[in-house]
């Protein structure tokens, strides 16, 4: 297949500018870090002007990955990195991008500059981090779901070192169904909010608290944890206490 090339000058400045412009976010620095480009679309999505930023040092996100990389890190790399960058825009709500930081090279083959060309991914981060937590979190009382009690029983499982041992306790609401019956699901999903409440405080004292399913909630107790007994009492004496109705004519 032949290479597409484009000999007019003209033609090949507009798309060069079309890009750099339009497409990605970009900032071009020295190789100390210092600001010496911003294309358009980097100062209209952060709401700054190119010359209240020129010269100065490019420290306006803090980069996150496994290795908390940050500019200082690669002044010797010749790779292109990538990775994702949270920072505060002008009215401090937290932004998210896809930046790629790449090294530019003079005659000598040696950094001359870094070009930063960035995307905006809030969105996507945000829906990741839903979907994230949807799958892990029970969606009627906020607390940990099936999942994530077998996964945490799992991890609990491999950490054991003899003769420790962790507690699973399962609770099982009597009776669940006359609730349901006589006062609606809408009083059956307050009473099963309450009692996640009531487990979830308990959290402070080192135990894991989910919902299995139904009314079937899970108490797990770390590995070396001995006052169970003790745990468990309180949690019998906290879940045995009255609950107010939401609704006074019921």
């Amino acid at each position: 297949m032949s290479e597409l090339v484009i000999n007019n000058n003209i033609v090949n400045d507009l798309l060069i500018k079309q890009f750099t412009n339009y497409v990605f976010m970009m900032i071009v620095t020295d190789i100390k870090g210092n600001i010496i480009y911003a294309n358009k679309k980097y100062c209209q999505f952060n709401h700054i002007d190119f010359e209240s930023i020129k010269n100065k040092r490019y420290n306006l996100f803090y980069l996150v990955d496994e290795n908390q990389v940050l500019f200082s890190n690669i002044s010797d790399n010749k790779e292109v990195i990538r990775l994702e960058a949270k920072h505060p825009n002008k009215n401090k709500q937290e932004v998210w991008e896809d930046i790629n930081i790449v090294p530019i090279f003079d005659k000598n083959n040696l950094i001359s500059h870094y070009a930063f060309l960035s995307l905006d991914i809030t969105d996507k981060v945000k829906l990741r981090n839903d979907l994230l937590n949807k799958s892990y979190i029970d969606s009627l009382t906020g607390m940990a779901n099936r999942l994530s009690i077998i996964e945490k029983i799992e991890q609990e499982r491999l950490n054991i070192a003899t003769p420790s041992s962790f507690c699973l306790g399962i609770i099982d609401c009597d009776k669940f169904k006359t609730i349901n019956d006589q006062y609606g699901h809408a009083i059956g999903d307050h009473v099963l909010c309450e009692i996640a409440q009531r487990l979830l405080a308990l959290e402070r004292q080192q135990v894991y608290c989910g919902r299995l399913g139904g009314d079937e909630f899970a108490v797990l107790f770390p590995a070396g944890l001995r006052s169970c007994s003790l745990l468990l009492l309180e949690i019998i004496e906290s879940l045995w206490r009255g609950m107010e109705k939401t609704d006074k004519n019921q």
